[in-house]
């Protein structure tokens, strides 16, 4: 069993990182290939070798607290989901135009 499984959340260096790969190093340890996930570190790729004495917490999904939205009729959630979506890349065959996207040209 690999000891940082791949697609798992950590926090190194102060920063939050998702675990891509894992590759055993000459060293000894492991190489992880890792993608930003917090703010600072957010569209950055990484690799860290855990031979060099860097913590490395792994987060436990099942430790996870679950905050309420507050929101009237739930306006942060849906924000903060809208926002995910439109981070996504389509995956269709169809083309899509970004700048006209949710406008309805009426002259």
């Amino acid at each position: 069993m690999l000891p940082f499984p791949p697609g798992s959340r950590a926090v190194i260096r102060d920063e939050e990182w998702l675990i891509r790969r894992i590759d055993p190093s000459t060293d000894g340890g492991w190489l992880l290939t890792c993608d930003g996930i917090s703010d600072l570190v957010r569209g950055q790729s990484a690799l860290f070798l855990t031979a060099l004495g860097d913590t490395i917490e792994v987060l436990d999904p099942v430790k996870t607290e679950l905050v309420p939205d507050t929101s009237p009729t739930y306006n942060a959630t849906v924000l903060y989901l809208e926002s995910l979506r439109r981070r996504s890349v389509a995956n269709d065959d169809k083309i899509h135009l970004g700048h006209r996207g949710v406008m309805n040209l009426v002259p």
